[in-house]
């Protein structure tokens, strides 16, 4: 489901919540997130095998069928009706829970800018609702969506003073690191997810072990984080029991990379990171949105899930 139908996803998506509502939009994805689920066997395959995993992490007897799958893909649909209310502005009729402990504290009164490293968990951009309950900060998110424009577009129309735009990556360059260099010095946050490989990246993974086997995630945020120079966060944001949580905690004050050993703590600020990530998906498995082979590095990606 990476990019199926993203290229019209945003504008019709807009069109039904204004004329049907959230619950209208609920009741038109429940049918084509089915359909996903019974045409996309990739996509099927992925869910079975990540929530097998989870089920021998956490201990629990038996296996995962078709019933929990369908709950993942189900889970994902309503997350995308609760990025639509966030990116218009409208999330506030959610129940979104308060943000407590020091991480947060620190990066909310913190007036230096800020790169944030999440991941596709929940919604995301449900940050914008909790960031502008306590001051204007504006919130730029890179995606590696070629849609970035269109979902730009779909924001101004909905919700012209949003503090939020989306920027489209396609690579981590110099430019893109001067870019985001300036957005940082304007004290900015900048949020990235740091779970998945882009679709087309030629660039460096780092491999290391999530969920009991070994996985590869994508160099170029943490090799941003160094060139920012800024203080990184991990905040994720999932629901649960129908309300929006986030987890939020310090990565680093500022990373630094020594040339001599630079693959080592690049390796170690992603171990950091991957900690954080599964502490929440075994809390929340149903929240993490990932449906394609992740497990491809041991040649077990999805190949014991059922057809």
């Amino acid at each position: 489901m990476r990019e199926r139908g993203a290229a019209w996803g945003p504008s019709l998506m807009g069109f039904i919540y204004r004329v049907l509502g959230r619950t209208g939009c609920r009741i038109v994805a429940t049918p084509v997130i089915l359909y996903f689920y019974v045409a996309g066997r990739r996509q099927r395959l992925a869910s079975l095998d990540y929530l097998r995993r989870i089920w021998r992490m956490q201990g629990r007897p038996g296996r995962p069928g078709h019933r929990h799958a369908i709950r993942h893909f189900l889970a994902f649909g309503d997350s995308l009706v609760d990025k639509m209310e966030a990116w218009i502005g409208r999330i506030d009729r959610l129940q979104v829970d308060e943000i407590e402990g020091e991480a947060f504290e620190a990066m909310r009164n913190d007036r230096r800018g800020t790169l944030i490293l999440s991941a596709h968990v929940g919604a995301t951009e449900i940050v914008r609702a909790i960031a502008s309950r306590h001051q204007k900060r504006r919130i730029t998110i890179l995606i590696h969506s070629p849609h970035a424009k269109r979902y730009n577009a779909l924001i101004q129309r909905y919700a012209p003073q949003s503090q939020v735009s989306l920027v489209q990556v396609s690579a981590f360059n110099v430019a893109t690191a001067a870019a985001l260099s300036a957005t940082i010095e304007r004290g900015e946050w900048v949020v990235i997810m740091a779970d998945r490989m882009p679709l087309k990246d030629t660039g460096r993974a780092i491999v290391t072990d999530f969920l009991g086997s070994p996985a590869a995630f994508p160099e170029g945020p943490f090799v941003l984080a160094a060139a920012l120079r800024c203080p990184v966060y991990t905040l994720f944001c999932y629901k649960q029991n129908g309300r929006y949580r986030s987890q939020v905690s310090l990565l680093t004050n500022g990373v630094a990379l020594p040339r001599h050993n630079r693959g080592a703590a690049l390796q170690q600020l992603v171990r950091h990171y991957v900690d954080a990530l599964q502490t929440l998906v075994l809390a929340a498995p149903y929240q993490w949105f990932n449906f394609y082979a992740y497990w491809t590095v041991d040649g077990d990606a999805s190949g014991n899930g059922t057809k």
